[in-house]
């Protein structure tokens, strides 16, 4: 009797956890933040502003489709630093999310004739479920292991999609997948692509920010300064861990499924190591701990790539060592270094013009 009790209290438990899980995303707590802090700030306009009129200024298609690849690797970014940046922990098979979202949206639109739109919400969810999945053993390791452990799933995701012909069609891939579209609207040009992918990711900032302002995303950055602590407090370390893991891989299946649609193929070696590790270099040189440095780290290093592609001799030498002088110069990540000087000179000015007052 008593256990029966028992078991019908743990799923009351849960099913108020999810209820207050899911309120916790869209509603912060409004007794830890300033109502301030919620206006929108010339900064986010400015960064609106530059989003919308950036390839009206520049109309060589071959920038807009920088730009495309670039949000698109911003997502990417701003999911990993999620599992990184706020919750302390590290993965290197990331990449493997987004050949998920990539695939999933590849099959469903070629094979099952889904909508676009469809399959770039099943992308999502198919990436999250695999992360429930692996998560749930590899996340009780900590550290090199996990990293290591991480790595494996990556190489297995790309030995099953090479060997998995009749699915995802082998070393060749899948090719004409159609465009995205929304209603009668088919975004088939790289113009066209550039709003889409960076409404997404301006939207997935904005949810982020709530996120990370949520009792969920205090528990992220519990866990990240110290997980004893953090369970001698009531946080659930394992399965704040697990969220976390899951809402990056989330993220990496959106951003898999906008790559489907704007490249029309999916090939296994796009989702090799070496993209994960550049999602990792992309928030560790952004700046870890903030939303907005990893995005800048994904641009920048998406440039970066295209522009040293005109050396092939010399890219690789000349790759290395920008991102060591980066990391030297740079130690807490661009985003948060330019972040504190900008903080410092509108201190300064203000500072000036009030010893300019007081001089009066």
């Amino acid at each position: 009797m008593v256990e029966r009790i028992h078991q019908d209290f743990r799923k009351r438990e849960i099913l108020y956890s999810l209820a207050l899980w899911l309120l916790s995303l869209i509603l912060p707590d409004p007794q830890l933040h300033y109502r301030r802090e919620y206006r929108l700030r010339w900064r986010d306009l400015f960064y609106l502003l530059a989003i919308l009129l950036l390839p009206l200024l520049f109309s060589d298609p071959h920038f807009h489709h920088l730009m495309v690849l670039a949000g698109i690797h911003g997502i990417l970014a701003l999911g990993l630093t999620l599992f990184l940046g706020y919750a302390g922990q590290i993965s290197l098979g990331h990449a493997a999310f987004f050949g998920i979202g990539t695939y999933t949206t590849a099959i469903l639109t070629t094979r099952h004739g889904w909508p676009p739109f469809l399959a770039f919400w099943a992308s999502g969810m198919v990436a999250s479920i695999f992360a429930y999945l692996i998560g749930k053993p590899l996340l009780k390791l900590k550290g090199y292991f996990l990293a290591l452990a991480t790595l494996g799933f990556g190489e297995i995701f790309l030995v099953l999609i090479k060997e998995s012909a009749s699915l995802t069609g082998g070393v060749i891939g899948i090719f004409g997948i159609p465009w995205f579209r929304i209603g009668g609207f088919v975004f088939d040009t790289y113009l066209k692509q550039y709003y889409l992918v960076w409404i997404v990711l301006v939207g997935l900032v904005l949810f982020t920010k709530n996120l990370i302002r949520s009792k969920v995303g205090r528990a992220y950055m519990a866990v990240a300064t110290s997980e004893d602590a953090a369970s001698s407090v009531g946080i659930h370390v394992s399965r704040i861990k697990l969220e976390a893991f899951m809402v990056g891989a989330f993220y990496a299946g959106l951003a898999g499924s906008l790559f489907a649609c704007v490249m029309s193929t999916a090939t296994p070696e796009t989702f090799s190591l070496n993209l994960s590790v550049l999602i990792v270099m992309m928030v560790i040189l952004g700046g870890m701990g903030n939303l907005y440095g990893p995005i800048l780290g994904a641009i920048f290093l998406t440039w970066l790539i295209d522009t040293l592609a005109q050396y092939q001799d010399y890219s690789l030498p000349l790759y290395g060592v920008i991102l060591i002088l980066l990391l030297i110069f740079f130690p807490d990540g661009m985003g948060t270094r330019l972040r504190v000087r900008l903080i410092y000179l509108i201190s300064y000015w203000g500072r000036k013009k009030r010893r300019e007052k007081v001089n009066l």
